[in-house]
C-alpha cells in the first residue's frame, strides 16, 4: 500500500537539496525522513537519489518521478482547498417562522439582501402560520 508521506517526504527533499533540511523543514529527524525515502525507493524497486557522505543527486528517474509527485501533491492540496471552501459556505433551506403581523411589516423585505450576498441557501417562502 503506497503512503503518501514517502511521496511528501521524497519532494521535501529533493527540493531541501538533502536529508537534513527536509527533516527541519517537515519537523521530523533525518532518520525518519531517510527511513521513509528508503522505503519508497525499495517499493519502487529504482534509486531516486544518489546519496554520499556529502552530496545528494537526484536520478533521472528520480527526476521524472519528482515531477509526478509534484503534481499529485498540487492536486491534493487543490482538492482541500475546495473541500475547504464548499464548507465554508452557507447551505440548505431557510426557514422563518413568525407571526403574520410581523410578517405583514415586512421581515421578509431584507431576505433578498441575503439571498444576493449568499445565493447558495435557497429560501422556502411557502407561508406557514406560526404558532
Amino acid at each position: 500500500m503506497q503512503d503518501l508521506n514517502d511521496l511528501l517526504f521524497f519532494t521535501a527533499v529533493v527540493e531541501q537539496a538533502g536529508f537534513s533540511a527536509a527533516g527541519r523543514v517537515l519537523n521530523l529527524p533525518k532518520s525518519s525522513v531517510s527511513r521513509h525515502v528508503a522505503r519508497l525507493e525499495a517499493r519502487l524497486g529504482v534509486r531516486l537519489l544518489e546519496r554520499s557522505t556529502r552530496k545528494l543527486r537526484v536520478t533521472e528517474v528520480g527526476k521524472e518521478y519528482y515531477s509526478r509527485c509534484r503534481a499529485i501533491l498540487a492536486d491534493l492540496d487543490l482538492a482541500d482547498r475546495d473541500v475547504s471552501e464548499h464548507r465554508s459556505k452557507p447551505a440548505g433551506i431557510i426557514r422563518v417562522s413568525c407571526p403574520t403581523a410581523l410578517r405583514n411589516m415586512g421581515l421578509l423585505i431584507s431576505c433578498p439582501a441575503l439571498w444576493r450576498a449568499t445565493p447558495c441557501p435557497c429560501p422556502d417562502s411557502r407561508h406557514q402560520p406560526a404558532d
